[in-house]
């Protein structure tokens, strides 16, 4: 049905007769949620985060998109040491948020451009040329007034893969399926590693790039310095061969030269910009950010109006029924229904009510279903691990490919189980909806959890925004959430290193005896959102995994079998850790859905109740009615029911053309 930009123009033209009706019904809390729904339907705000090895031109690439030659810090040998969100601002703002260390505490700091290179590039802080604090940094937020950013567009710039920063990168898996799109770039000069290709299936399957290949795309860099460009595309699309489901004829792939489009810039040479091929590129970009964002934001928007629209029409047709019978007795009883039905909607905001209880009850099953799946999806992960080093002579060598890989597959795993927790959240929040006959409102675009998560909720509203912001500012703070988790992971890997690995390792491998000691999480009843609750989770998981990587660097100086004995033994206590990790934390996770279903239902219950006050004074209006007066209102109600079942099922009709993207 039409294209996108028409199915918004035909959403929205069903808000203001969806306004009127609300304002003539005289129920301001559905003129306040349609507008903030419209609102919504046209911020148009989308995210992409760019993804690829170290030192492959993402900084260079990301100037030249944006037209700042000189907003991220470009040098030939730097690599970017973290996650740089980009977003719109009408002042130009850089923060830097350093860790606590040294008996320091953490802290956010405004710095100039000028000073951003000595904290976010490794090769400063390598020289000596870096802040004197650089190594406390765990994140970078940039606000700009730039006019590609203004309508909401957030961009995610991360650390090489395959840099010193990797901790960072693997964090990052957690955000893919919130993002429109992702970004994955190579360049020209350097053909596709096995490690990248490796990294490229995780995110594959992270954003569903199998059923939705608008979602990742792949730029080639350095395109100028390549004799055959197009050569450069098909070698791409041959090595993307490999990763399975991915089918690379459906995935987009573009050349581009960020060294022509900043020259262009400079000194305005059109012949540069049309070599530097950036016209094909955000051709490509942008209408794939836009359609895949577009059809969160439009099923929104139906479901707020389908939810509104019928709970105006039910106090309606409740009305026409008493102007439609002359039977006294018959009024009575609708009357009488109605009456019950505003005291069960009492009973259930009242204190006494059953269903608080009986929801903590249904997500206690939800916690014991997710530590099984936890327990077996964790076994699994670990037979694949194990099988992997032994028959990888490249992963038995070198211990940080090996923790990288396990650390890619814990942060899947986190990604997954938050994903279950937020399906089984809504699941039981329509459950106890429709039970007791609340009618639900929209979910907000991106009610996300965490990785390969999120996407959206049909039945889980995000709630308002004093609770939780909006979507792309999830995406933000769940990425930020995972960043300063993986770094406070890796401090409390640090730790784990000199206590819980360092004890178990030589626990294992020498005749000393030791304890091991088991860290869990904080223990403190998470006060964030569900998605930050994933990200602080995933962050410490992944920060704790890699730096058990210096505990196995004496590995090196053992032959091949004995090698291999010797992981085992190291990795066995770790696994058990590892579960009992995720017993804890997933609590938690459950514990912060509990909270937000909990307040929304009471959100609902409250909005019943304003309902079935207006339809019990509805009713008692009809039955006052006589004579001409009653024929007036009985036309005036008919009249109103005609309208809200005639835009119900426009809406209803309009829904059938907006496909939900799937779930990762």
């Amino acid at each position: 049905m039409g294209s996108h930009d028409q199915r918004t123009k035909d959403i929205a033209a069903l808000f203001p007769e969806a306004v009127g009706a609300a304002l003539s019904a005289g129920s301001d809390t559905s003129v306040a949620r349609l507008h903030e729904a419209e609102h919504r339907l046209y911020q148009q705000q989308a995210s992409v985060v760019v993804l690829g090895e170290f030192s492959r031109g993402k900084s260079s690439l990301l100037n030249a998109l944006l037209e700042e030659p000189d907003l991220l810090p470009v040098d030939a040998s730097t690599s970017t040491r973290a996650v740089t969100t980009l977003r719109w601002g009408a002042d130009e703002v850089i923060t830097v948020s350093l860790a606590g260390r040294g008996g320091k505490p953490a802290e956010k700091r405004r710095v100039s451009r000028a000073e951003l290179r000595s904290y976010l590039c490794e090769a400063a802080v390598s020289d000596g040329e870096g802040a004197a604090d650089a190594e406390r940094l765990s994140a970078v937020s940039i606000s700009v007034p730039n006019l590609k950013l203004r309508n909401g567009l957030r961009i995610v710039d991360t650390p090489g893969v395959g840099g010193v920063h990797r901790a960072h990168s693997t964090a990052a898996l957690g955000v893919l399926p919130m993002a429109d799109a992702v970004l994955y770039v190579t360049d020209a000069l350097q053909p596709l590693l096995a490690s990248e290709l490796a990294f490229i299936d995780v995110i594959a399957r992270a954003v569903d790039a199998a059923g939705h290949p608008e979602r990742l795309l792949f730029v080639i860099t350095k395109s100028d310095q390549s004799p055959d460009a197009e050569a450069a595309v098909e070698d791409v699309r041959a090595r993307l061969r490999a990763v399975p489901g991915l089918e690379p004829e459906r995935v987009t792939v573009v050349p581009v030269s960020s060294h022509l489009r900043l020259h262009h810039l400079a000194d305005g040479d059109t012949e540069d910009f049309l070599l530097s091929n950036f016209a094909e590129l955000e051709e490509k970009l942008w209408p794939s950010v836009s359609r895949s964002r577009a059809l969160l934001l439009q099923q929104a928007a139906l479901d707020e109006l389908e939810s509104v629209t019928a709970s105006l029409l039910a106090p309606a047709e409740a009305a026409l029924a008493v102007l439609d019978t002359a039977d006294r007795s018959e009024q009575e009883r609708l009357a009488a229904a109605a009456e019950a039905r505003e005291k069960e909607a009492a009973a259930l905001a009242d204190g006494a009510a059953r269903w608080p209880t009986e929801l903590a009850e249904a997500m206690a099953e939800v916690t014991a279903e997710l530590r099984h799946r936890a327990d077996s999806r964790l076994a699994a992960a670990w037979r694949e691990i194990r099988h992997a080093y032994r028959v990888d002579e490249e992963l038995a060598d070198d211990h940080q490919l090996l923790l990288d890989d396990i650390a890619g597959r814990l942060a899947l795993l986190v990604g997954e189980l938050g994903e279950v927790a937020r399906k089984r959240a809504a699941d039981i929040h329509g459950a106890f909806a429709r039970r007791t006959g609340l009618l639900l409102s929209a979910a907000a675009p991106r009610d996300v959890a965490a990785p390969p998560l999120p996407v959206r909720s049909a039945t889980l509203r995000q709630g308002p925004a004093q609770r939780s912001s909006s979507a792309l500012e999830d995406l933000g703070q769940a990425l930020e959430a995972a960043v300063e988790g993986a770094r406070r992971g890796a401090e409390a890997g640090s730790r784990l290193g000199e206590l819980t690995w360092e004890v178990a390792v030589h626990a294992a491998l020498s005749p000393r005896a030791g304890t091991i000691v088991r860290v869990l999480s904080s223990g403190e009843r998470p006060s964030e959102s569900p998605a930050a609750a994933v990200g602080r989770v995933l962050g410490g998981v992944v920060g704790a995994t890699l730096s058990f990587a210096r505990q196995l660097g004496w590995l090196r100086d053992v032959d091949r079998g004995d090698r291999i004995a010797a992981i085992d033994q190291a990795l066995e206590p770790w696994e058990e850790q590892q579960r009992e990790f995720l017993h804890t934390t997933l609590a938690e996770v459950v514990y912060a859905y509990t909270r937000q279903v909990t307040e929304d239902m009471r959100r609902l219950i409250e909005e019943r109740r304003s309902e079935c006050a207006i339809t019990s004074e509805r009713i008692a209006a009809a039955r006052a009615a006589v004579g001409q007066d009653r024929a007036a209102q009985r036309t005036t109600t008919q009249e109103r029911c005609d309208t809200l079942r005639s835009l119900l099922d426009r809406i209803q009709r309009l829904a059938q053309y907006v496909p939900v993207r799937a779930a990762s």
